[in-house]
């Protein structure tokens, strides 16, 4: 099991060098656990490494896998409305805070040009797609490596199927890390929750919550003060997930 990374998020040129690194595995067809924000997470970008991920995770495959996303790659890939770019942004930029979005996204942008279509095709569902942003300064520079090169990244959450999220690389079952080509240890991950679940899920157009995740309660009073959405509240007991 090959890790990188000594329990701290790196800053400057050294998460530069670090991304770079992470980065090309990923390009190359690596298999990476990665620690981001909102959980660790699992990530690859050719279709034999996603189909991978699926293995090493036992994971549905009626279930897609999300892509990472920033400002930029919203803007271009995602098919949205006036209100839902200034929703977006609000979250995002103004509250720095994490989010998923799945909305339909425009399959002919060259940012899914040269993506191989198995890969494409497990992280996708229909004409929608799952991105998620603002996860943390390690997903920030690896967003910006693969928008700035056309090289869609795509995985989820770091641990067996329904088994809940990770918020430390040592939790992070064996089965899963011992798979993966690479492993990087950024520590404790900033949003750590008592649900074990990552980013929440927010849909696009019908801002329908598809997974009340970390932020929840943030993004909530944001949408209800600024745009005068009333989501319900994070269910008490049961599944905080519809999708």
């Amino acid at each position: 099991m090959q890790v990188m990374g000594n329990g701290y998020v790196p800053q400057g040129q050294e998460l530069e060098k670090e991304s770079r690194k992470i980065f090309n595995t990923l390009k190359s067809g690596g298999v990476v656990v990665l620690p981001f924000d909102v959980s660790y997470a699992i990530f690859a970008h050719t279709a034999r490494a996603v189909e991978r991920i699926y293995e090493i995770k036992n994971r549905s495959h009626s279930k897609p896998n999300g892509v990472l996303g920033n400002w930029e790659i919203f803007n271009e890939l995602m098919k949205s409305s006036a209100k839902d770019q200034d929703i977006v942004k609000c979250i995002t930029l103004d509250h720095n805070l994490p989010m998923s979005v799945v909305g339909e996204y425009r399959a002919d942008h060259d940012f899914l040009a040269t993506t191989q279509h198995g890969a494409l095709r497990r992280s996708t569902k229909g004409p929608t797609m799952d991105l998620l942003m603002n996860a943390g300064d390690l997903h920030r520079e690896l967003t910006k490596l693969s928008f700035s090169s056309c090289t869609p990244l795509m995985g989820s959450s770091a641990n067996k199927s329904l088994s809940g999220n990770k918020f430390e690389l040592g939790h992070v079952e064996a089965e899963v890390t011992e798979k993966a080509d690479l492993n990087v240890d950024h520590g404790r991950c900033k949003y750590e929750n008592e649900w074990f679940i990552g980013s929440t899920i927010i849909e696009l157009g019908t801002h329908r919550v598809l997974r009340y995740g970390c932020c929840y309660e943030q993004i909530q009073k944001i949408l209800n003060d600024r745009f005068s959405l009333a989501l319900p509240d994070r269910p008490r007991s049961g599944s905080m997930s519809v999708v």
